[in-house]
């Protein structure tokens, strides 16, 4: 009995001391302070700010850095705006929330039927409903060309750019989550049909004027009165920070808005008051409710993805939010409503990408630390674990256009590590999962989850524990990664090869006089159409890893020179089928030397192997 009465006060006192260490507002600010500065210290970071609430009132306001360096304006939270990214979607969802609380939308009907400029194609039986949205499943691939621009001259109506650039359907709705720009968009311009104005217009009226975010907007470029607020984005570049220009998003409601730390404040304090701000009822408690409520799960033991809200609990603890990133800035909103909680933090340098996430995490250890005891794995034998080994890639990729090339990277490798679990590896970090029950795992010493599904009997999908929108899957054969790596060796050393040794040869041998034999060398013209082939497909590969290079411009558009460039996959295909014609020429005159043909013969299977690459990766045509 004394023993169980010592558990309870330690249980009630760690959750006293939850509630007393967040209203201590100095104690807080002394954490927060050295975890934040040490991770910008750490990856070079100009500025960032912070905002916590907890039961209904700001306990910790504070900025960091400079949101100039060269002007040495430090980052204020009351007023320095960032760009908040994908936290932008909120103000969708919530849009769309209150409209369908009005009776004005309905989350499960067809959005054809509210469509009218455009029109989504009946590529599956299941039509795309407002939830499909919501959840991040409708099924559309990618589409990263043109996500940004980089003046207001390419910004356009929601309509017109939505019409040109309608993502894929490549899964049927609901079957798998995975992340869409575009599908929130579409959320957001059903907004403005049902609404009759603009988002911008609905957001302002309905949201950031009532909730008195002043210093918030979607406004691309800033309104006068709050250009001279905004923060410098900033790249590192040789470890040196380089200023940048005000990013241009022209699918503006899915992650244009700038904001403050203490305008967001109001946001989070509406989501947590029931929907309510000092007067103003942003959703009805009913509606707030639903939003919270499960709306798609990929597994049991994962997390789900909530209406509008991606639920990211850990160590026990209930958070929805959402994170956001352009370029420059990297974003976190999370909301515990059952602790009455916010967190809100952004930083405004490159580098920046997963501090907002880590930042989070090292916040809820320190203040929600999981008080769970972890529960004993499996004993399982190493035969049983290879089943889920292999290489998996996140759902969220082009399939039509020529960046589905970017599929080459960030995938996950799953790997037996011995016969207790596997170890899982993703952006050089790896870690050891153990098995929990016959399709979850849980990291080695801790409650984070990794989960796979079945499909025909073998294992085809993994589930990342804590990111509820997207789903990865396990890729064999010619989809892996090291395929492509190896074909495209071969094919670079080929070409350069080829494109060398000719020329070179005949400069050695051009004053050496050949003795006459019965065998024939390869015919001039037969190594002539070869080395323009292979001249042409170095030239195309060459100036495509240029053109890639630079990550962050292809989603700018499509850059002229690369328009150019891809004029020289069809003069391949062409070259091709004369080294082939040629090759059938040589083979019926056995007077040609073996070696020459089977050397020809090489060449053009690996001519062929380089056309099928650039097809798979719709590198062949003008596929943009």
């Amino acid at each position: 009995m004394k023993r169980y009465l010592i558990v309870f006060l330690i249980g009630f006192t760690n959750c006293l001391s939850v509630g007393q260490t967040l209203t201590d507002s100095l104690a807080l600010e002394a954490f927060m302070d050295g975890l934040i500065k040490a991770h910008m210290d750490d990856k070079n970071i100009a500025g960032a700010t912070l905002a916590i609430v907890h039961n209904g009132k700001v306990v910790l306001k504070k900025g960091y850095g400079f949101a100039d360096i060269q002007r040495q304006l430090p980052v204020n939270p009351d007023s320095t705006l960032f760009r908040v990214g994908s936290i932008s979607k909120m103000f969708v969802w919530t849009s769309v929330m209150q409209l369908v609380a009005d009776g004005k939308l309905d989350l499960n009907k067809d959005v054809n039927t509210y469509l009218k400029d455009f029109q989504i194609p009946a590529t599956y039986d299941q039509a795309i409903t407002l939830k499909h949205l919501m959840t991040h499943t409708p099924g559309f691939e990618d589409h990263v060309l043109n996500l940004f621009a980089k003046d207001e001259t390419s910004l356009r109506p929601l309509a017109d750019i939505l019409k040109d650039e309608l993502p894929y359907r490549v899964r049927a709705p609901y079957s798998q989550a995975s992340y869409s720009n575009h599908g929130t968009a579409i959320a957001a311009h059903i907004v403005e049909v049902v609404s009759g104005i603009s988002f911008y217009d609905y957001v302002q009226q309905k949201i950031i004027g009532p909730l008195k975010m002043s210093s918030t907007s979607f406004e691309q470029p800033l309104p006068e009165g709050l250009k001279k607020y905004m923060s410098s984005g900033y790249r590192v570049e040789n470890n040196i920070l380089k200023k940048q220009g005000f990013e241009f998003v022209p699918l503006y409601p899915v992650g244009a808005a700038s904001a403050s730390a203490e305008s967001i404040t109001h946001l989070m304090l509406a989501f947590l008051g029931n929907g309510q701000y000092e007067g103003y009822q942003m959703l009805d408690s009913a509606t707030l409710e639903f939003m919270k409520g499960v709306a798609h799960q990929h597994h049991p033991n994962v997390n789900p993805m909530r209406y509008g809200f991606i639920d990211g609990s850990q160590n026990g603890v209930a958070v929805i939010g959402h994170g956001g990133d352009t370029f420059w800035f990297h974003s976190m909103m999370a909301l515990l409503p059952e602790h009455q909680t916010g967190f809100f933090f952004s930083t405004n340098t490159d580098t920046g990408g997963g501090i907002a996430v880590k930042v989070f995490e090292e916040f809820m250890d320190q203040y929600f630390p999981d008080q769970r005891p972890l529960p004993k794995p499996l004993k399982v034998s190493k035969h049983w674990l290879e089943q889920f080994a292999g290489e998996y890639i996140g759902n969220r990729y082009p399939v039509k256009d020529l960046t589905k090339i970017s599929m080459l990277f960030g995938r996950i490798h799953v790997a037996v590590e011995d016969s207790t679990g596997l170890r899982i590896t993703s952006d050089n970090e790896s870690h050891v999962y153990v098995p929990m029950d016959s399709s979850t795992f849980r990291e080695e010493f801790n409650s984070d989850r990794f989960a796979f599904a079945k499909e025909d009997g073998q294992v085809k999908y993994a589930f990342i524990g804590w990111l509820p929108i997207l789903a990865l899957e396990k890729v064999v054969g010619v989809d892996l990664a090291s395929t492509h790596y190896l074909v495209f060796l071969i094919i670079i050393s080929v070409s350069m090869l080829t494109v060398m040794y000719w020329p070179l040869v005949y400069f050695l041998r051009k004053n050496y006089q050949r003795r006459f034999t019965e065998s024939l060398a390869m015919p001039w013209a037969g190594k002539m159409i070869a080395w323009i082939n292979y001249f042409f497909l170095t030239i195309f590969l060459v100036g495509l890893a240029l053109s890639f290079s630079d990550p962050y411009e292809i989603v700018y558009g499509v850059p002229m020179s690369l328009k150019v460039l891809l004029v020289l996959p069809f003069f391949i295909i062409i070259t091709t089928i004369a080294m082939c014609f040629l090759l059938i020429r040589l083979w019926m005159n056995s007077r040609y030397r073996l070696i020459n043909r089977l050397c020809y013969g090489v060449l053009c299977v690996i001519s062929w192997l380089a056309i099928w690459q650039l097809n798979y990766w719709n590198l062949i045509g003008f596929n943009y």
